[in-house]
């Protein structure tokens, strides 16, 4: 599975195209793949991708790793940091 969670709505549209995008290399290496970009709730980045993670039971989350700047991190918190310090699944990270 491969997911987006858009932080905002002008994300969401090229969010589909990127993710088939995503797909279609792993195919070309023989990696079958499905893509989800989830209706926003009013949740977090970080709430919407442990509930895809739990819905299909997920084991593994492999992330590219962004950071922002450590005022913003401190203020608003990140994914990156969520992933690290909160997420009982394994996770891998690439920056």
């Amino acid at each position: 599975m491969i997911a987006k969670i858009p932080e905002d709505d002008g994300e969401r549209g090229a969010a589909p195209a990127q993710l088939d995008d995503v797909a279609a290399f792993l195919s070309r290496h023989g990696i079958v793949a499905t893509t989800r970009v989830p209706e926003t709730r009013g949740r977090g980045v970080t709430a919407e991708l442990d509930e895809i993670a739990q819905d299909l039971g997920v084991g593994l989350i492999v992330a590219g790793a962004y950071g922002h700047s450590r005022f913003r991190e401190l203020v608003l918190g990140g994914v990156t940091e969520h992933l690290v310090t909160q997420s009982n699944r394994c996770v891998l990270l690439s920056h």
